[in-house]
């Protein structure tokens, strides 16, 4: 693995949360000030290809990307666009059932208000 490709993956192995390139970029740049948003951008393709880190593709065409690897769903909030890890068991099974297709994978996005937007409207 290139000291690059190394070093995206740890600001994301670092984070807390999903990260965007721009975010990526600016935090590689700290530590390697010659990085340009194209290797970034390489590199993150490639660290998804290995299996490395996982592709969060939203409705509004946004990418985010997430160290955890292992199969899980995601929410994300609609009025502050943060993006949380769910837990929702094996849903391929049942999709499998329903639908009489082989499921390979799935990526399921469900759309929430999260805690932090739901405790501010409560004090406002």
């Amino acid at each position: 693995m290139t000291v690059k490709r190394a070093a995206v993956l740890q600001v994301l192995q670092e984070s807390q949360g999903h990260l965007q390139p721009d975010e990526i970029f600016r935090r590689v740049r700290e530590k390697y000030p010659g990085m340009v948003l194209a290797t970034v951008y390489n590199n993150l393709h490639a660290l998804c290809e290995a299996g490395l880190i996982r592709r969060i593709r939203t409705a509004d065409g946004a990418d985010y990307y997430d160290k955890t690897i292992t199969p899980h769903e995601h929410a994300i909030c609609t009025h502050c666009g943060k993006i949380l890890d769910l837990q929702l068991g094996n849903l391929a099974a049942g999709f499998a059932r329903k639908t009489d297709l082989p499921i390979l994978a799935y990526d399921l996005i469900v759309h929430t208000v999260c805690p932090d937007c739901l405790m501010q409207k409560k004090q406002a």
